[in-house]
């Protein structure tokens, strides 16, 4: 099967970078779009922090996520020059934002570690990763990092 549409879900942990490059490779090899996405799972404590310091707190952490993305990105000068790529930093449920993009974007794979960041991660796949194997439309690839 030839692969067109592959989205690739990084959350910058071990696993996540070792996906990041397995989809390159993928996408390399059947000249497919690649679509690298990262979702902020933000959970704020509003009874401990006031609303304009959570507004500071979260464009602290979009910057950090952007400037991971743009770490990940420069981590493999040269290789996607001749793909095509989008990147994009939303917020949200990891699980359900991966899932709602690969089926807006209509990905036919989705690549993503086997674990993640998430301080609730469990099993021998994160949380996240059981949820979005579960419920994709399409091929899945889970990357050991």
């Amino acid at each position: 099967m030839a692969y067109r549409r592959i989205l690739c879900a990084v959350d910058f942990s071990d696993h996540s970078n070792t996906a990041f490059y397995r989809a390159i490779e993928a996408a390399e090899r059947y000249s497919a779009s690649l679509f690298i996405l990262h979702a902020l799972e933000v959970h704020p404590l509003t009874t401990w922090i006031n609303l304009e310091g959570l507004s500071d707190l979260t464009m602290q952490i979009e910057h950090k996520a952007q400037d991971a993305m743009d770490s990940l990105i420069s981590s493999v000068p040269g290789r996607l020059e001749h793909l095509k790529v989008r990147t994009e930093i939303t917020s949200g449920r990891a699980y359900a934002e991966i899932l709602e993009n690969a089926r807006v974007w209509n990905a036919d794979l989705i690549v993503m570690g086997a674990k993640g960041t998430g301080a609730l991660e469990e099993g021998p796949l994160g949380s996240t990763v059981d949820r979005v194997v579960n419920d994709a439309e399409c091929s899945v690839l889970v990357v050991k990092g």
